[in-house]
């Protein structure tokens, strides 16, 4: 059997990249000293650094934010959280307004 993709209905959304003030909280985890970009509930090693880290909370979980990320803001008032790359694949930026009616 052979599938094609079924076309993608093109919708806009609001999306603004992660400044400070947009998250719902900071927590304090542990980055590892080799990888800076890893953060840990606990020290692995004596050489990880505490660090505040924002977050978005949802109903059940917390996601951690990192430089860069994108902040989603749907119509029903839910917001989500993208990292960059995934974004640039997935969107691109309305110029104009026409673009918005069609």
């Amino acid at each position: 059997m052979k599938f094609r993709r079924k076309p993608v209905i093109p919708s806009v959304i609001d999306a603004e990249q992660y400044k400070l003030g947009m998250e719902d909280g900071f927590e304090i985890r542990y980055q590892d000293a080799k990888k800076p970009h890893c953060t840990w509930e606990i020290p692995h090693s004596p050489r990880d650094l505490p660090v505040q880290v924002p977050y978005l909370k949802f109903k059940n979980s917390k996601m951690f934010i990192r430089s860069g990320d994108w902040i989603i803001k749907y119509s029903n008032g839910k917001k989500t959280l993208m990292r960059n790359k995934e974004f640039n694949k997935i969107y691109e930026k309305v110029e104009y307004q026409e673009e918005l009616n069609a």
